[in-house]
């Protein structure tokens, strides 16, 4: 398949990496996908996390002893609890922002904040099959990709082209783009502009650029070496540094301090393990 020059907006759920015993991923960035990830709770007991936003469906296998459960996981907007099954090892696939994981009718913004069981959809049928038979992190990603090329050959939409192009360029200015910029930039109004997020992600396009921020600090601060919360604050636009943590706070559920100590705590960057 010829590989195509798309953005990415790359992002982990913390609590995957910071709540279980193992994570890998295998990041492809392209043919609608961002990255395919695996964890393991190891644990006796069940383990309660939180599903930040990142404007991406994922679609969930979850293997405990010889059951398999498949669901597909809407976009995020707000924060959501999600329950880590004890002795249950995860393979998640994360599609880009806008993309549609369950090959319907069915659009992204009607996934928004839910979950569905992939039972739900007749087409996946022989895709749940494959991979109730799977075991190992390679085998559940070249079966998923041996099935999802099947799909790749629906026609995109010029709504969903353009949806892709304004999201590059927010993906690239790190979400600090104002509406009134992106109206200079693209030549469409700040109405229209909604209009097609709305449609393609589910969201407003300051929803969009905000979560985009945010995920980009994140990930700065999975380094584990920032401790200087008035610079980020400085450097991301925000009016000081309580406005700062205030709506960190509101993303993710805890406060930056709190965050980063959990982060250096666990060796984040060294728990993430690239396939």
């Amino acid at each position: 398949m010829e590989q195509k020059d798309v953005f990415n907006i790359h992002t982990i759920q913390p609590d995957f990496v910071l709540k279980t015993d193992s994570f890998c991923q295998r990041v492809l960035a392209t043919y609608g996908i961002s990255h395919f990830y695996s964890c393991k709770l190891n644990s006796s007991e069940e383990n309660n996390m939180l599903f930040i936003p990142d404007g991406c469906s994922n679609i969930l296998f979850s293997y405990s002893g010889n059951v398999m459960r498949a669901d597909v996981l809407g976009p995020t907007v707000s924060t959501k609890p999600f329950t880590l099954k004890k002795e249950t090892n995860y393979f998640g696939v994360r599609f880009q922002p806008g993309e549609n994981p369950c090959f319907s009718n069915l659009t992204a913004k009607e996934l928004v904040n839910d979950s569905t069981s992939l039972n739900d959809f007749k087409e996946m049928n022989q895709l749940r099959e494959k991979m109730s038979e799977q075991d190992t992190f390679t085998t559940r990603m070249c079966t998923f990709l041996e099935e999802y090329r099947t799909f790749l050959s629906r026609t995109e939409s010029t709504q969903h082209s353009l949806f892709k192009q304004i999201s590059k360029i927010i993906v690239d200015k790190n979400g600090m783009v104002r509406i009134s910029e992106l109206e200079k930039l693209t030549g469409y109004s700040s109405r229209y502009l909604n209009y097609i997020f709305s449609n393609e992600a589910g969201m407003s396009a300051k929803q969009y650029c905000n979560i985009t921020k945010l995920q980009t600090i994140i990930n700065i601060l999975d380094g584990g070496k920032t401790t200087n919360f008035s610079k980020l604050a400085e450097d991301f636009h925000f009016y000081d540094q309580s406005h700062f943590i205030h709506e960190f706070e509101d993303f993710t559920g805890t406060k930056p301090s709190a965050y980063l100590n959990k982060v250096i705590d666990k060796k984040y960057r060294q728990c993430v393990i690239d396939c």
